[in-house]
């Protein structure tokens, strides 16, 4: 039987981790020690418990059904001692806990995202609050948050997911680019720049082509998908592709005509990137404080 004490408590959160990074592989940066540690800690909780919670090895990485159950317990253990720790924080008033975000790839070079004023704003006050900050594509970012994995998410969201509540935020504008030496570079009007985009390979950089560019079909055996704007960018610098990329992003390469934007009033756009939360999910005083942070630094109040 598991006694609650501090290391059985570490121990459950090491477990928690490993599970939502999914291996102990991929918990190692989160956790910032070894595998073999984080083995260690595994088998010593399972032998506390009696009860194997995962099996690990060539195969991948897969809880049983009592880890399973395991894991459901400590995520709700662990809530209940945050719970307590930010009500005796309150008696104090003191913000303390920590502030779980999700945040689109790319973003923290476009001028018009304050976040770092928010976070300004937030650190001017009396508070023990860690901020755990995880880059991810759109639809993992509505899924963690979903799951209370994040307490917010920034970025774009094309479709609105039910249970979720959007705020937006700030705009980010996107264009088409292609390098310098592509066809598209030297297209006079939208009209031939839709005839070579017939021929063209795109890579699908995480916005949906098809509300980008609508009624243009590019050769499935040249597409690329990515949700890394690195990767896109790559791409395009290749001369092969051509790509919507954020123009503040494309700006190291297109100061220097590596890349252009193709016809930039005709294909250029504006994307809304928005704040979401899991409605009904607020009412903890720090993640709540931090928020209101976030969109006072934006003019939304």
């Amino acid at each position: 039987m598991l006694s609650l004490h501090e290391t059985s408590i570490r121990k459950l959160k090491i477990f928690v981790t490993v599970v939502e990074q999914g291996g102990f592989s991929a918990a190692q940066s989160v956790l910032g020690t070894s595998a073999a540690t984080i083995s260690l800690q595994m088998k010593e909780l399972e032998a506390q418990l009696g009860a194997t919670l995962c099996h690990r090895g060539r195969a991948g990485f897969r809880l049983t059904e009592q880890g399973r159950a395991v894991y459901d317990a400590a995520q709700d253990l662990l809530s209940a001692f945050g719970n307590f720790n930010l009500s005796v924080a309150a008696i104090r008033d003191r913000l303390v806990g920590e502030i779980k975000i999700g945040m689109q790839p790319n973003v923290a070079t476009n001028p018009d995202f304050h976040m770092a004023d928010a976070v300004r704003r937030f650190q001017r006050r009396d508070n023990a609050v860690t901020f755990r900050i995880e880059e991810a594509g759109s639809a993992a970012q509505e899924a963690r948050t979903l799951e209370g994995r994040y307490d917010l998410s920034i970025g774009f969201f094309p479709k609105r997911t039910p249970g979720l509540d959007y705020v937006q935020v700030f705009r980010e504008r996107v264009d088409l680019y292609c390098s310098r030496d592509h066809p598209l570079a030297g297209a006079k009007d939208e009209a031939e720049a839709r005839e070579l985009l017939c021929d063209t390979a795109l890579v699908d950089a995480g916005a949906t082509l098809s509300r980008m560019l609508p009624g243009v079909e590019a050769s499935v055996r040249t597409n690329a998908h990515t949700e890394s704007m690195d990767a896109a960018a790559l791409l395009v610098l290749s001369g092969q592709y051509a790509a919507y990329l954020p123009s503040h992003f494309a700006e190291t390469w297109a100061s220097r005509r590596l890349i252009v934007p193709v016809l930039p009033d005709a294909f250029g756009q504006d994307l809304d990137f928005s704040l979401i939360t899991r409605r009904g999910g607020r009412g903890n005083n720090v993640v709540d404080t931090f928020i209101g942070d976030l969109l006072l630094a934006h003019g939304i109040t």
